[in-house]
């Protein structure tokens, strides 16, 4: 807004809770209607409706962050209760590496995990326990002395 001025900025936003309020008011009757009510001429109504547009684009930027926001909060919230826990895991691989048998949720089929279905949730488990004996490389590193040629050629030992 040009001025900030008291009066001045209480008539914008006036003026842009009113347009804000019936969005579907021609633009000449928002005129009409502030001229009279305000007792000031169209060029100044005209002025302030301008500023009363900037101020109502912020205010729907603003409502639409929030909104963006709380929707991004909202998602967030859902993956992170359909993410499995650790312990959670480790409970479903324990029962498969037992060979227990499940009921699917949406039928009364019974699951019973084959061998191989054991052997992987057996191999899942160590890994994540770290059963796994750890793989050691020897590494040698071999540093020569950059003064050796010069120390023999010195006598120096």
């Amino acid at each position: 807004m040009q001025n900030e001025q008291p009066t001045y900025t209480k008539k914008v936003i006036e003026i842009a809770d009113f347009m804000y309020k019936y969005p579907d008011k021609k633009m000449s009757d928002v005129l009409s209607y502030f001229v009279v009510r305000c007792r000031k001429n169209q060029r100044t109504i005209e002025r302030y409706v301008r500023d009363a547009k900037e101020y109502n684009k912020t205010r729907i930027e603003k409502q639409e962050k929030i909104r963006d926001n709380e929707l991004a909060n909202e998602t967030k919230k859902s993956l992170i209760s359909a993410i499995l826990t650790r312990n959670e895991s480790l409970e479903v691989l324990s029962n498969i590496a037992k060979g227990n048998a499940r009921k699917v949720k949406a039928s009364e089929e019974v699951i019973i995990p084959t061998d191989c279905d054991r052997i992987r949730a057996i191999q899942q488990l160590s890994k994540m326990h770290g059963w796994e004996a750890a793989v050691v490389t020897e590494n040698i590193v071999t540093i020569k002395d950059p003064f050796e040629k010069m120390r023999a050629n010195h006598g120096i030992d």
